[in-house]
């Protein structure tokens, strides 16, 4: 994906299992790994979200230590239905399959800025399928693969049975000679070379009765999770348009700035951002992240851009880039001249 195009986030517990994955899968201590992929081993300390482009790094990382083709089916042995919190249970206790996959799949694609996905019928399949929010998006094949996985551990864990077992899983990329084993791990045939990504279903499963349901529960954690939703959305998006509205102004965006600027107080903005699990330091980051790579494109100077995003010195600016990015100014400079 392009440097200019908006910063797509993951969640933190998500990018920490990836790289769990991956290093037990290339044999290799994390340290080693973020070291191949070019990122600092502290370059998550103290977020929520991590740059999807630093799961791809590590994913790339992967490859070049001769991870096997298959090594994101590894999110199988370590993913839990409970990651998913209030979402696991909600989807326990809907009143269908059909209802609980709709819900589920809307749900998702509030909260995670990578994919999105539908759920459509073709002949007597329920097809799931799943999408990049941007096309152009550097991703690599083992990010479905965890994906999926993922997905199918969760369909194991909340609804063990033969009824709501996946009829089989499409893959766009090729077999590697590993079919058997795929079937074997997701329990299901798998289809390969495909045009998208999908888990399907048989469509009778879909209005069938869950013996789990409950609507009062269902209702409540329903309104829990859109409540969320919908507010770190909204509270983040704010937060971005504030701090560009303050730079385009001349003037410099912290805590208070924007927060006055949004028109509640610093406490408050403090207090809502703790709610949501996210932070205001990351936030900003990523806003400074994506306006200091234009700008160096652009063939502004250090000190420019540090005084345009209120840095103290040129030294603290690159500190926080090469943090974020891994890599140097000089390095990044030259990815614009190639």
């Amino acid at each position: 994906m392009s440097k200019n195009s908006p910063t797509i986030t993951t969640n933190l517990q998500w990018a920490q299992m990836i790289a769990l994955v991956i290093a037990e899968g290339c044999a290799v201590d994390h340290e080693r790994l973020f070291t191949e992929a070019k990122l600092s081993i502290n370059a998550w300390q103290s977020l929520s979200r991590v740059d999807q482009d630093d799961i791809t790094a590590l994913w790339r990382a992967a490859d070049r230590l001769g991870a096997p083709p298959e090594i994101g089916l590894g999110v199988l042995k370590h993913f839990h239905f409970r990651t998913l919190g209030p979402l696991a249970f909600k989807m326990m206790v809907a009143t269908t399959f059909r209802q609980s996959i709709i819900e589920a799949l809307h749900q998702i694609s509030l909260v995670s800025e990578a994919w999105r996905y539908t759920l459509t019928e073709q002949g007597n399949l329920g097809v799931m399928t799943f999408n990049l929010t941007n096309p152009r998006m550097e991703i690599t094949h083992h990010s479905y693969d965890a994906f999926i996985s993922a997905c199918a551990r969760t369909m194991q864990d909340c609804f063990p049975g033969e009824n709501y077992r996946f009829a089989e899983i499409w893959f766009a990329h090729p077999d590697f000679g590993l079919r058997s084993k795929y079937e074997q791990l997701l329990g299901c045939p798998c289809k390969f070379n495909t045009s998208s990504y999908a888990i399907c279903l048989e469509s009778r499963v879909l209005d069938l009765p869950l013996a789990s349901a409950d609507p009062l529960l269902y209702e409540s954690l329903d309104s829990r999770l859109k409540h969320q939703a919908l507010n770190l959305k909204n509270l983040s998006g704010s937060i971005e348009t504030a701090i560009l509205s303050l730079i385009d102004r001349g003037l410099i965006p912290n805590r208070k700035t924007v927060a006055d600027h949004l028109g509640f107080g610093e406490r408050t903005l403090l207090r809502r951002l703790q709610d949501e699990d996210i932070t205001y330091k990351e936030i900003q980051e990523q806003v400074f992240e994506k306006l200091a790579l234009h700008w160096l494109k652009r063939s502004e100077s250090m000190n420019y851009i540090a005084e345009k995003l209120g840095y103290s010195d040129a030294a603290s600016f690159r500190k926080m880039l090469k943090r974020r990015t891994g890599l140097s100014i000089r390095e990044i400079r030259t990815s614009f001249l190639n």
